[in-house]
C-alpha cells in the first residue's frame, strides 16, 4: 500500500525565494498529494534546469544531481524509514530531465510517477538531445503520467503508442488558501469606470510580447472609460512602460512587484483581467482571477483554452484586432461582466479545486496497490 511519496521538481523546488507558474503548481501538487491522504516528504531541491543550450552547465547540473543521489541513498540506506512507497516528479522535461527518481525506483523497487512531463519548442531537436531522451526514458518507465495539457498528451503519444500510463489531471488551484474578499475595499482610481488588470513578469521573450500586444489591443480601443492596473516587474520594466505612456497617468497604475495573496485583492478590486498568455504552457492566474469573479480576456493558444470556458467565464481572442474587439464588448457592458465572473467562480469552484484534484491523484496511485 502506497502511504509515503517522495516528491522533487527538477526545475524548481517548492521552496525555492522567487515566485513563479512552476513553483505554485509544485506547492499545490504536494498539497493535493496530502489532501489524497499521502505523507508527502520534499525528496530534494537540487536543480538540473538549464535556461538556454550550455553544454558545461548540463556537465555541473548532471554532477550536482549525482552528489544528492549519494546523499540520499546514503540516508535512505541508513535509515529505512525515511524510504518512500513512490517517487513523484513533477515537470520533467529537456531543459530540467529528472536524474533522480528513475534511480531510486530502480534501485529501492517503488513506483514512479511524474506530471506535466513536456519538451521544449525552443532550438533545434539536437541541442536538447540528451535532456529529452533522458525525460523520455522517465516517462516510459513511469506507472503514472500525469497530463495538465493537451500539447504533452500529444507529445507522450508521439513515443509512446501505448498510453494506459497517462492520465489527465486538471490544472488547479486551493480555494481554501485564499484570504476572503474584503467587505469593502477603496477604489483604485479617482473615477468610476471600469479596471482592467494585467499580471505578468516584465522580461524578454513572450513576457514581452504580451504586454506588446496588451498596449496594441488598448491603443486600437482608444482611452475614455476604462482603467489600467499592472502588477509585475523585470528588466523590461521601462519598455513596458514606454509602451502604455499612451494611458493618462491618472488611469494607469504600474505596481511592480506584488505579494502573491496581495494580487487577490487586485481582482477583487478589477471588473476584467487581461493577459494574452501568449505560448503560456497553463496559465494559472487564469483560474485565480477566474476564482474571485473577475471574467478574462486573453488569446486563444497553447493551454489557455484549458482553464478559460470561452464564452462562459471569459473571452479568448484569434488575435490582437479580436481581443480588442472582447474588451470594448466588456467595457460596454457590466451585466455580461457580471455574469462571465459568477460562471468563473463556479466553474474553478466545481472543476478546479484542490478537492478534484485530490480526488484523481489519490485513485490513480492507489490502484497501482
Amino acid at each position: 500500500m502506497i502511504k509515503r511519496i517522495a516528491f522533487y521538481a527538477p526545475l524548481k523546488s517548492p521552496n525555492d525565494p522567487h515566485p513563479s507558474g512552476d513553483r505554485e503548481i509544485a506547492r499545490l501538487l504536494m498539497r493535493a498529494l496530502a489532501k489524497a491522504g499521502f505523507d508527502v516528504m520534499l525528496a530534494s531541491e537540487v536543480k538540473s534546469y538549464q535556461k538556454r543550450v550550455d553544454p558545461d552547465l548540463y556537465a555541473r547540473r548532471y554532477s550536482e544531481v549525482e552528489a544528492e543521489r549519494a546523499r540520499i541513498q546514503e540516508s535512505w540506506i541508513q535509515d529505512p524509514h525515511l524510504r518512500p512507497d513512490l517517487w513523484f516528479t513533477y515537470h520533467p522535461y529537456c531543459k530540467s530531465p529528472d536524474w533522480l527518481g528513475p534511480y531510486f525506483t530502480r534501485e529501492f523497487g517503488v513506483p514512479y510517477a511524474t506530471a506535466e512531463a513536456a519538451r521544449t519548442a525552443q532550438d533545434s531537436d539536437a541541442d536538447w538531445e540528451k535532456g529529452r531522451q533522458a525525460t523520455k526514458e522517465a516517462v516510459k518507465a513511469a506507472a503514472i503520467n500525469f497530463v495538465l495539457k493537451d500539447s504533452d498528451w500529444a507529445y507522450l503519444e508521439s513515443f509512446m503508442p501505448d498510453m494506459r500510463s497517462a492520465k489527465r489531471l486538471s490544472p488547479f488551484l486551493d480555494l481554501s488558501a485564499q484570504p476572503d474578499k474584503a467587505p469593502q475595499s477603496p477604489p483604485l482610481f479617482a473615477n468610476d469606470d471600469p479596471v482592467l488588470m494585467t499580471a505578468g513578469m516584465m522580461r524578454p521573450g513572450k513576457k514581452l510580447l504580451c504586454y506588446e500586444s496588451i498596449a496594441a489591443s488598448l491603443l486600437e480601443i482608444g482611452h475614455n472609460n476604462w482603467n489600467l492596473v499592472v502588477a509585475g516587474d523585470g528588466p523590461e520594466r521601462d519598455t513596458v512602460a514606454e509602451l502604455l505612456s499612451f494611458i493618462a497617468p491618472e488611469r494607469l497604475k504600474l505596481l511592480g512587484n506584488v505579494e502573491h495573496q496581495m494580487m487577490f485583492d487586485l481582482m477583487d478590486r478589477s471588473d476584467v483581467f487581461v493577459w494574452p498568455g501568449i505560448r503560456e504552457p497553463i496559465g494559472m492566474v487564469y483560474l485565480e482571477a477566474q476564482s474571485r469573479g473577475a471574467p478574462v480576456v486573453a488569446l486563444d493558444n497553447a493551454g489557455v483554452p484549458a482553464v478559460v470556458d470561452d464564452g462562459k467565464t471569459g473571452l479568448l481572442a484569434k488575435d490582437n484586432h479580436d481581443m480588442a474587439t472582447a474588451l470594448r464588448r466588456l467595457l460596454a457592458d457590466p451585466s455580461l461582466r457580471r455574469s462571465l465572473g459568477n460562471a468563473g467562480a463556479a466553474y474553478v469552484r466545481e472543476r478546479h479545486d484542490v478537492a478534484a484534484a485530490a480526488a484523481t491523484l489519490g485513485k490513480a496511485i492507489r490502484e497501482l496497490g
